[in-house]
């Protein structure tokens, strides 16, 4: 039986949620994971990854998309966990993956939808998704497959856009969420232990990219690794490196409590 006793901030994966408007740093970030990786990519944005260890596969626009998605979760969760090469596909990475990425969940909703109306032919007066059908159906779509994603043991990352939600008479802010379907929005980042928000910032006249791990505002952010002892910064350089290198650190750096024992 595993003991809590064991678990250290540097002894587990890293698995996170990143959520920020385009342009924010997103996919950089997780392009900074260890590899070799693999990239279920929804939004064609394998162009930022270029030159680098990683897998991908693309999914078009359509229900055929999804049922190509589907067959290669079984297979990315078999190369996860026996961490050998599996003939029947000719992937250029021997052995097992390090990372995996889902870039992005708001575009991975769009071809889960087309599934969604394929299964079920019922439609809107305006011949589009029913509410209390289709968007069901593409929450429990989706929410499958992404747990036993996260369940792989390997560093995560999930990417989502951000959606600022506004009160449609006065303008005022009113949440500021991940781009996904009704529920989604607040059950996926609810798997995750690691909750960023990617940000940017000018500083000596030039564009600087930050991961923030805090909640500040409406947005969200949190860290389990961090936890009660601010082990990270409130904002730290988007980079998977600067990530681990606070969290070495940390892991060197007497806790709150031991300086109270030691004081």
């Amino acid at each position: 039986m595993p003991s809590a006793k064991d678990v250290t901030i540097s002894s587990e994966f890293v698995k996170v949620f990143v959520v920020g408007v385009p342009g924010s740093g997103k996919s950089y970030f997780a392009a900074s994971f260890p590899t070799p990786g693999f990239i279920f990519d929804f939004s064609s944005g394998i162009l930022l990854y270029r030159g680098l260890d990683f897998d991908y596969e693309q999914y078009p626009m359509g229900p055929q998309g999804w049922v190509k998605f589907e067959k290669d979760c079984l297979f990315i969760e078999k190369k996860v966990a026996t961490g050998c090469d599996i003939p029947e596909r000719d992937w250029k990475t021997k052995g097992k993956f390090a990372t995996v990425i889902v870039d992005d969940l708001t575009a991975m909703q769009l071809v889960c939808m087309e599934r969604a109306l394929q299964l079920d032919p019922k439609r809107n007066p305006a011949g589009g998704p029913m509410w209390n059908v289709h968007f069901q159906m593409v929450r429990n779509l989706m929410e499958g497959k992404l747990r036993r994603i996260i369940d792989l043991p390997c560093n995560i990352v999930f990417i989502a856009h951000m959606d600022i939600i506004t009160d449609k008479e006065s303008g005022e802010t009113l949440a500021i969420e991940p781009l996904l379907v009704g529920q989604l929005s607040k059950i996926m980042p609810g798997y995750f232990d690691e909750v960023y928000f990617t940000t940017t910032k000018r500083e000596g006249g030039e564009n600087k990219w930050y991961v923030q791990t805090v909640p500040i505002g409406m947005k969200q952010a949190r860290s389990r690794l961090s936890g009660r002892d601010r082990l990270l910064p409130d904002f730290f350089q988007n980079d998977y490196p600067e990530l681990m290198k606070h969290i070495i650190t940390a892991k060197k750096a007497p806790t709150k409590k031991e300086k109270m024992t030691n004081g």
